[in-house]
């Protein structure tokens, strides 16, 4: 039997000429480049699982460790406002890329340093270092193309977190990113103990943040191995690890990238490696200054029966999710079903152009759903505002939003168009739609003081589909929000 080739010398020449490695692609590489390297619309949260180079599980190092313009709507990003860390500063799934054919989807945030440690090189923990505030997602490699016919491959090894951390001024965030890119470079001992004593550091390059300001980010390149033999039966992979460390004053960001693989190939004039990618929107969730949350309403009473005109609630039984198809017998699909503590779509960033998000105004109760499955996804949310003004600016600001954003994003590049629409007392269409893959459909409706949004997003390239199927699909909704307080 002839001796199998070292994964890590065949690795050996990552980082050279571009950035993520200049290795030829493996036989069952199935990504592309250029358009294809494209950003995901957001919450297309479920899928199969196949990732180019290979079809790996999490790797025991997981959980080592310790612990433009005077016109634009209100935006909740101000710079000028010092808000608290929370969950609009991580990465959404609309934020992330890889490849086409595979993408990663948010599993879980936590707060706090948790169990395992937020990066395979970390000698301590955030809070060691000086954080005051934390928080950390994770995210996971799945498959978003699938062959009729053929099951696709089970994604392991490939893993994606972010953490971000609060210091207590720009001189504490400067000296944690300092040391965990040292740790990073001088990462031996912490593999070792980690089960992968075969560690090698490649390069570190800078990135650019596009933010004026006190701002850095860099990417640190490093492969190691053994990849575990029921992972890696003939020993011809390594895990590539990618780490992208990102700095907005006394903010900081850590992209921690893991793929098991012989290959890691994204070249610069296609916009370059996934971290680098993500770089950018990292930094700029990272800003200090997102827009308070709305108002927690998840314990808020709500009536039993159909709210009387004039009444300021919700009834828990609205029929939110008429005209959408019934899966409740599909094992592939999940759905949130109505209710008020469900994540409303503006800060789980179902609702964002061009860095902007609505701002919900004075709102006396929320219903939300949605409805995920393989490459589709749904949700609808319904608000009924104070008073009418509320209302009309709620809806106005949706609509500036997507019409201030006509394009978004080189390479792939998400277009958009909004036009008055037919339902409700007043509506809009919104459609979306990019030169990579990823079709949008918005709608949004006014009925008196309630307003719905209903959104779709699939793998397609045409949402006049998708918008012509939600407007059906809202016929019964619309009509019954004739019953809400006018």
């Amino acid at each position: 039997m002839p001796e199998l080739p070292d994964p890590i010398e065949r690795l050996s020449s990552f980082g050279e000429g571009i950035e993520g490695g200049d290795m030829p692609l493996s036989p069952a590489a199935v990504r592309r480049r250029g358009d294809q390297l494209r950003r995901r619309r957001n919450a297309l949260v479920a899928g199969g699982a196949a990732l180019a180079v290979a079809a790996l599980t999490v790797p025991v190092f997981v959980v080592v460790g310790g612990d433009p313009n005077s016109q634009a709507p209100p935006v909740t990003k101000d710079p000028n406002d010092g808000s608290a860390l929370g969950q609009h500063d991580l990465l959404t799934d609309e934020d992330t890329v890889y490849s086409e054919g595979a993408d990663w989807f948010a599993t879980d945030t936590v707060e706090g340093d948790g169990q395992a440690a937020f990066q395979l090189c970390a000698r301590q923990s955030l809070t060691g270092l000086g954080a005051t505030a934390i928080l950390q997602r994770d995210f996971e490699l799945r498959n978003t193309i699938q062959v009729e016919g053929e099951t696709p491959p089970e994604v392991q090894g490939d893993h994606f977190r972010e953490a971000v951390a609060q210091f207590p001024d720009a001189a504490t965030a400067s000296a944690a990113y300092d040391t965990i890119a040292d740790w990073i470079r001088e990462c031996t001992e912490s593999a070792t103990a980690a089960g992968t004593p075969d560690y090698r550091y490649l390069q570190t390059y800078d990135v650019d943040t596009e933010l004026d300001g006190d701002a850095e980010a860099i990417v640190l390149d490093a492969h190691y191995r053994p990849v575990p033999e029921e992972i890696d039966p003939f020993r011809v992979s390594a895990y590539i690890a990618e780490t992208g460390l990102v700095r907005v004053g006394d903010r900081i960001a850590v992209l921690d990238s893991v793929i098991v693989g012989q290959d890691y190939d994204f070249p610069p004039e296609d916009g370059g490696t996934p971290v680098k990618r993500m770089i950018p929107p990292a930094a700029d969730r990272l800003r200090p200054g997102d827009a308070t949350p709305e108002p927690d309403r998840s314990d808020a009473p709500v009536p039993s029966a159909p709210a009387d005109p004039g009444a300021d609630a919700i009834a828990p039984d609205f029929p939110l999710t008429a005209g959408w198809p019934d899966r409740s017998g599909d094992s592939d699909y999940t759905m949130e079903a109505p209710a008020a503590g469900n994540q409303a779509l503006v800060p789980a960033g179902e609702l964002r152009a061009c860095g902007r998000t609505p701002e919900y105004g004075d709102f006396a109760d929320r219903l939300t759903t949605r409805l995920t499955g393989p490459e589709d996804h749904r949700s609808r949310e319904l608000l009924l505002f104070a008073d009418l003004p509320a209302a009309e600016a709620y809806l106005d600001s949706v609509s500036a939003i997507y019409s201030l954003c006509p394009a978004e994003g080189e390479a792939p590049t998400m277009t958009t168009a909004v036009t008055p629409g037919s339902l409700g007392d007043q509506s809009f269409d919104i459609r979306r739609d990019s030169d990579g893959i990823g079709a949008v459909s918005i709608q949004v409706v006014r009925v008196g003081r309630a307003v719905l949004v209903d959104t779709r997003s699939t793998e397609g390239n045409d949402p006049g589909p998708l918008a012509a199927e939600a407007q059906d699909g809202m016929a019964d909704v619309v009509a019954t929000m004739g019953s809400l307080a006018p």
